[in-house]
């Protein structure tokens, strides 16, 4: 049975090379249709460069931490909810964990913070290692916390339909087989453009697939993950109801 999401706040948690700007609409979006209060860790472009050279979350960490924290006691909440974008929900097992992180060994307990964690098209498996991509990240939490880890806290992972991986289509078809075949081995599958639909999914949780959605905010006509009231709307009602 699923762990209930429960009425606490929500902490959006940002994508590998984003800004937390970028997350405006989303956090509208889910205000709109959760009745919940929202903000988004203020993760920046920058925060994240410095992974290319460190190959750690680790200053991320801190930051997810402090924004957990801010929203706990704004809203005298004990646990909250993290909805994580791509990367971002690599970092949230990262934080949930009790084990000893990178070269300055962080641990920050988040599982005691944290009602529910709801993953977009999050890559949570990987055949490979490398800095490129974050995949030893991605190695990591594969290794220390399988699976959706923590009993008490309810795992949702959301992925989108949309691009088909093909080394002779279209350059997003093209884009899409390249970056499926450096996470999977496979490029040749469907995923969002950027994340197969296989590695997107974590087992034990929630899993929710939706059709033409892609990995991130990109041409007008395209949808993403965030793109409209509508769309979020499909992927939390489905969470609420359990499907």
């Amino acid at each position: 049975m699923n762990e209930p999401l429960g009425d606490g706040p929500i902490l959006i948690v940002g994508g590998f090379g984003t800004s937390h700007q970028l997350y405006g609409p989303l956090r509208a979006h889910l205000a709109t249709v959760s009745g919940r209060p929202v903000a988004v860790a203020p993760l920046t472009l920058l925060d994240w460069a410095g992974v290319v050279a460190t190959d750690s979350y680790g200053a991320l960490l801190r930051i997810v931490h402090r924004a957990v924290e801010e929203s706990l006691a704004a809203h005298r909440a004990p646990r909250l909810t993290l909805v994580a974008h791509s990367a971002g929900g690599v970092l949230a097992r990262i934080y949930l964990g009790d084990q000893p992180y990178g070269p300055r060994r962080l641990v920050y307990n988040g599982f005691q913070r944290v009602a529910a964690l709801v993953t977009l098209g999050t890559p949570h498996s990987t055949t490979r290692r490398g800095r490129q991509g974050g995949l030893n990240q991605v190695a990591f939490v594969q290794a220390t916390y399988p699976g959706a880890y923590w009993r008490f806290i309810r795992y949702v992972t959301v992925m989108g339909r949309s691009v088909w991986g093909n080394q002779a289509g279209t350059p997003e078809d093209q884009s899409a087989f390249r970056s499926y075949t450096l996470i999977s081995g496979v490029g040749a599958q469907w995923g969002d453009g950027v994340v197969p639909i296989a590695n997107g999914h974590l087992e034990g949780a929630q899993q929710i697939t939706l059709p033409d959605l892609r990995h991130a905010p990109g041409r007008v006509n395209q949808r993403w993950y965030g793109s409209t009231v509508e769309t979020v709307r499909a992927w939390w009602e489905a969470i609420e109801w359990g499907a």
